[in-house]
């Protein structure tokens, strides 16, 4: 049972009657009987008066056509749901209750020439059906219907476009041109007890009756559109663990992905319409006529959890097993939960329906006294409810301890396991829809005369359009009666360009509507208008503003039909933020599929738009923008010892992915170990893995290796010319002279290699790297001979090797003295190189310069070394790559002191650190 705060009813009050608004009023009235007199006469009526008694009872459903009376005018059982029926009385109050369950179709005899004159419905797919959720009751408020909205009227007749039919019933029409009832009797009897339900797709009763008789608790309602709140998104499940860290600090865990806002809730459907044209009435039923209520809005997508921190680095013992070279490291911390996204907006209610009653003066005053009707719109949804933060990840695991012969090697200092994640930020709750509205003149009474209604039931008729969908610009024809050549054809009450072919055909084009379900009318030269027709405005895409479009970026699409709350598609995912500006036009924020087919010079994407009620456009493809990254040069852009995610070119990727909201990235390195720039060099030599230095492809010729699309090259990050002196060179205290090499390779060998990059790359940004200091004064002596001895720099040893011992405090001055010539003159005349170039059509102001600005303190071998050393055994820091350098040392045919050098190659290049530096230094110049 309803509360009786849930009892609703509407009281119509009596008011006085001018016989000037009758005569105001004759024209209006007039035009409306002429439109029923074309659809009777359609159905060889010409008058009501020797039709008999139409007697109707139970619950009964009408059907499009004619009903008239005959013996049995119930036909097939059907099932309804989510109606509401008018009950008993409470307190001079009328009790509206959720009605449900068996009732039988209504007879009716199809509309004139609809059979094969009608073609079927174009192809289109299925609309998206909703579970039927639990109907609670709608008449939350019905405001009493005043005497200034229900009144003879007074003013030129006006009559509100055909309101949109469900889109469910749109589609399971075939032949059915009108989504109408007609009743048409002498007499229509509806005895007691009886419920008369409007079912989609017939949104439209019309009563024709000499007198109409009604029983006790008769109600006519509708049924409501099985509508239900969005599904919530899928939760995301949490990004990949970190990898072990390389060093003693942990690596912090990946953050979690913000929760996607929910789905705006589903629109209510409008309230339906009846038209009564009588003489005498006994008797008032309850009409249900309000708009449906708005679903709630999709609840907002949970925040992706953080992900977990890296385990710590395990403890490592010296080469010989008998001490501890490093203990264990801290575990890393867990990323950030994903922010909570927020809930979707609720639906909008429905808009209410329309009750319009057409008698004589004495019927209306009579009618006036008191009856139960709402009209009102429905009422909006709920906003959806945020999802739930992401809960931050744990902390990484600290590192396993390993035994030497004389100690544990352990975690100390205080390093311990990663602490968890933060949780992410509260989402917020939707806004709530819109209130149904309710339509201009919602309840309307105008007289009429009793002679001329008998005289005349109205004029043009349509019978069917075809097709029954188009698009904007199409020509559609109606098949009718009585259309004349100054006829014009009304689409959603938009005057269509027509041409009239005879009495019983006309065709228009289909003006510019949003797309659904509208009215097509015709109208003649005297304002008389006919029954309605529908067409249904499919949506089209023509193009996009711009035929490549960006990740995190608006993009507009143009074309014809798009509607409010029309949703657009890429690749069958909801983008958000869409924004319809009219029927040709919608803008909407670009997110990147994860599953687009991978394309570095742009993924091709397609996009649709998908209209409320689920009726999709055709198929356009764009290409999304990518960003494609270039890395040539030596061992330092190929990142020498170190994991793929450690690698500068790899954190610089990370970044630019985050700055351009997922955008697909790109990365095509051609660095490897010991590449020269090689201006002057011919000869070519095959390509060995990255970690094994070679001279070749020298730097120019990865420029030409690059046989991708090059205007589609985003970044270029490059270097070059330290291999060209050699660093046993710069390391070797009795070597050459530095600075005609430094001038020659970093200055005049670096200008042709920039020239080359920025002739082919035209498009690009291009960073060239500069170099650091590998050896000064804070560097330990004796770890400089060890260093020196893995490098295979000849000093003072036999052969031109060294020995432990053989340098002393001044060969280390003079080593610290070249190091740092090299680094000061690299810096500079790798800056005039940029500088130069820049000035050039090829450089076009788009080459800059980034230092690692390490500074000495930070130079191999010192206490915080951002470059990798050796251990006193001879043995490289990078534990984990040099143990497949090793392996691929060996598959490359090196050896003696060529598979030596290999074996420690990462000695004197950016460790973990430094590559960190490298990218800082790099990531303002993007």
């Amino acid at each position: 049972m309803l509360s009786h705060s849930m009892l609703r009813e509407v009281l119509v009050k009596p008011m006085p009657f001018n016989l000037s608004a009758v005569t105001a009023a004759a024209d209006a009235v007039n035009s409306r009987m002429l439109q029923h007199k074309a659809i009777m006469e359609a159905f060889g009526i010409t008058s009501l008066s020797g039709l008999g008694t139409l007697t109707i009872r139970g619950n009964v459903v009408p059907q499009a056509g004619l009903t008239r009376p005959e013996p049995n005018v119930l036909g097939a059982e059907t099932i309804f749901q989510s109606a509401f029926r008018g009950t008993s009385m409470v307190q001079g109050l009328l009790r509206f209750e959720p009605a449900g369950g068996r009732a039988q179709l209504i007879k009716a005899i199809p509309f004139p020439a609809q059979g094969t004159a009608i073609p079927t419905i174009p192809a289109i797919p299925s609309p998206i059906v909703r579970p039927v959720s639990h109907v609670s009751n709608p008449f939350g408020s019905l405001t009493e219907t005043a005497t200034s909205n229900i009144k003879p009227s007074t003013t030129a007749f006006t009559y509100e476009p055909l309101s949109d039919a469900a889109s469910i019933a749109k589609r399971s029409l075939t032949t059915v041109p009108v989504h109408t009832a007609y009743w048409a009797a002498q007499e229509v009897h509806l005895a007691d007890n009886t419920t008369v339900i409007l079912k989609n797709p017939q949104k439209y009763l019309v009563i024709l009756a000499e007198k109409i008789t009604v029983g006790n608790n008769v109600t006519f309602t509708w049924e409501r559109p099985p509508i239900q709140k969005p599904a919530k998104r899928k939760k995301l499940s949490p990004p990949a663990d970190r990898s072990m860290s390389t060093t003693l600090s942990g690596i912090t865990g990946t953050d979690g992905l913000p929760g996607v806002k929910g789905e705006p809730g589903w629109d209510g459907t409008d309230g339906p319409e009846l038209e009564v044209w009588v003489l005498e009435m006994n008797g008032r039923p309850a009409f249900d006529l309000r708009g449906q209520d708005g679903t709630a809005g999709g609840d907002g997508q949970d925040g992706q959890a953080g992900g977990r921190g890296s385990k710590g680095r395990t403890g490592i013992k010296d080469g010989a097993g008998l001490w501890c070279a490093s203990g264990a490291g801290a575990g890393g911390n867990g990323g950030r939960g994903g922010s909570a996204g927020g809930g979707g907006e609720g639906g909008e209610g429905g808009r209410g329906g329309k009750l319009s009653l057409y008698a004589p003066q004495a019927v209306i005053n009579s009618y006036l006294q008191g009856f139960y009707v709402t009209v009102d719109g429905g009422e909006g949804g709920p906003g959806g409810i945020p999802g739930v933060p992401g809960p931050g990840g744990p902390g990484g695991a600290v590192g396993a301890s390993v035994k030497a012969a004389f100690e544990e090697c352990g975690p100390k200092n205080g390093r311990s396991a990663g602490q968890p994640g933060t949780q992410g930020t509260a989402g917020i709750a939707g806004p709530p829809g819109k209130d149904g509205d309710r339509q201009g003149e919602p309840v309307s009474m105008k007289v009429i005369d009793a002679d001329e209604f008998r005289r005349k039931l109205l004029e043009p008729a349509i019978f069917s359009t075809a097709p029954t969908s188009a698009y904007i610009d199409d020509t559609v024809e109606l098949d009718g009666k009585r259309f004349t050549k100054t006829d014009v054809a009304l689409v959603g009450g938009v005057q269509a360009q027509t041409l009239v072919y005879s009495d019983t055909k006309m065709q228009f084009k289909v003006p510019s509507l949003a797309g659904g379900s509208h009215s097509v009318q015709v109208r003649q030269s005297d304002n008389t208008l006919s029954n309605r027709g529908t067409i249904y405005v499919l949506p089209k895409l023509v193009s996009a503003q711009q035929s490549r479009v960006r990740p995190g970026g608006k993009v507009r699409l143009v074309g014809s039909g798009f509607a409010g709350k029309a949703m657009v598609k890429v690749d069958d995912l909801d983008m958000p933020d869409v924004n319809v500006q009219s029927p040709t036009q919608l803008e909407f924020t670009l997110v990147r599929p994860a599953d687009v087919q991978p394309n570095p010079s742009g993924e091709k994407i397609r996009v649709r738009v998908m209209l409320p009620d689920g009726t999709p456009s055709n198929e356009i493809e764009l290409v999304l923008e990518t960003f494609h990254m270039l890395v040539i040069g030596d061992s330092i852009q190929w990142g020498q010892g170190l994991l793929e995610q450690e690698k500068f070119h790899s954190l610089v990727a990370s970044a630019v992915q985050v700055r351009e909201g997922g955008i697909g990235f790109y990365k095509t390195v051609l660095a490897h170990s010991g590449a020269i720039i090689g201006a002057g060099v011919t000869n070519i030599q095959p390509s060995l893995p990255g970690e094994v230095p070679t001279s070749f492809p020298t730097v120019l010729q990865q420029v030409d290796l690059f046989t991708d699309l090059p205007d589609h090259v985003d970044l270029v990050l490059m270097d070059g010319g330290m291999n060209d002196i050699d660093i046993r060179n710069v390391l070797n205290p009795h070597g050459p002279d530095l600075t005609p090499m430094a001038k020659q390779f970093f200055l005049n060998d670096m200008i042709t290699l920039l020239k080359k990059v920025g002739d082919k790359f035209k498009n690009a940004k291009i960073i060239v790297t500069g170099y650091y200091q590998i050896i000064s004064e804070h560097s330990n002596l004796l770890a400089v001979e060890a260093m020196l001895i893995a490098l295979g720099v000849g000093v003072a040893g036999p052969g031109g090797g060294i020995v432990m011992g053989a340098i002393g405090a001044l060969e280390l001055n003079q080593i610290t003295n070249r190091c740092k010539q090299v680094y000061d003159e690299s810096r500079k005349h790798l800056r005039e190189a940029v500088n130069a170039v820049n000035a050039m059509p090829e450089g076009g102001n788009r080459i800059f310069f980034a230092d690692p600005n390490y500074g000495t303190s930070r130079a191999a071998l010192t206490s915080d070394p951002f470059v990798y050393g050796i251990h006193p055994n001879l043995s490289p820091e990078d534990v984990h790559v040099a143990p497949s350098r090793n392996v691929e040392c060996t598959a490359a045919n090196q050896n003696g002191i060529e598979l030596e050098i290999c074996r420690v190659a990462s000695v004197g290049h950016p460790n973990p650190k430094g590559a960190r530096a490298y990218a800082d230094a790099i990531m303002p110049l993007l």
